[in-house]
């Protein structure tokens, strides 16, 4: 019954230490900051992207901090241009930061060695 219950603390413990939270935010500038989400399903990877946007004559710089996946986030590159609603940008910086699979290992073993301590 004890393998059993450390065994369940382990997964449980996998399986929280898995989840993935970004910093969520948009600003004009060249940084932000926002509060930290936790990334549906799906989304795997922090991206931070930096553009450039021309519209009427003026050129803006803007910053966007969120969850995004990392298939999409490999197709986006500094250089690419864009059209959106008469704006046209440039994409200067792009940063995705997928998580660390280590570290959710680290939580799960810590959650074992416990189990094994308390029982």
């Amino acid at each position: 019954m004890q393998a059993l219950f450390s065994l369940f603390l382990f997964f449980v413990l996998l399986t929280t230490g898995a989840s993935l939270e970004c910093e969520s935010c948009a600003a004009q500038g060249y940084s932000c900051t926002g509060q930290k989400q936790s990334c549906p399903a799906g989304l795997d990877t922090c991206l931070t992207l930096l553009v450039e946007g021309t519209t009427g004559g003026q050129t803006v710089t803007s910053v966007g901090k969120m969850c995004y996946t990392q298939a999409l986030c490999d197709l986006l590159k500094p250089g690419d241009t864009f059209n959106v609603h008469q704006v046209t940008g440039t994409i200067k910086e792009v940063t995705c930061k997928a998580p660390s699979p280590s570290a959710s290992l680290l939580v799960a073993f810590l959650g074992l060695l416990l189990s094994k301590v308390l029982f």
